[in-house]
């Protein structure tokens, strides 16, 4: 046990970094108030300390793309503020309040996404200058001073 105890003592004195939560992910099966109290509890951990603040950008910035487009311009004033939106995020997804053919498991068609794979697609450009109004014609005419 003690011999043990001194071949893995490095792993108690390694603190997680700020990588290591960049690099978190929130699993498939887990909520967002699991993935986030399991950020939250390596985020603690993380030397030297993080402010609330800087918390709350980390994780936004990390968030899968369906949460970040729905969080990025709130400004939570906590971490459980944050928290209580991205589960209201994740219940209004679960009863389709959402159009958001990326999260609908993988199925093609679904929120009408084309079946089909691949395929051609066209773009076309005709450029269209702008209409001009006609020159306007100006007269001119000569102010003759009478002579003197």
């Amino acid at each position: 046990m003690v011999a043990f105890i001194r071949q893995h003592q490095y792993n108690s004195n390694m603190a997680p970094d700020r990588m290591q939560l960049q690099n978190m992910c929130k699993k498939g099966h887990e909520s967002f108030k699991e993935y986030a109290q399991r950020w939250r509890d390596l985020a603690s951990q993380v030397v030297p300390p993080m402010m609330e603040g800087e918390m709350i950008t980390m994780i936004v910035d990390m968030l899968l793309m369906f949460y970040y487009e729905k969080m990025v311009g709130y400004t939570p004033s906590s971490f459980g503020d944050l928290v209580y939106a991205g589960e209201r995020n994740e219940v209004g997804l679960k009863r389709d309040k959402f159009d958001y053919p990326a999260l609908m498991n993988g199925k093609p068609g679904a929120n009408g996404e084309s079946k089909k794979e691949g395929g051609n697609h066209v773009v076309t450009s005709i450029h269209t200058w702008p209409n001009f109004p006609p020159a306007q014609q100006y007269q001119y005419s000569a102010n003759i001073i009478p002579s003197l």
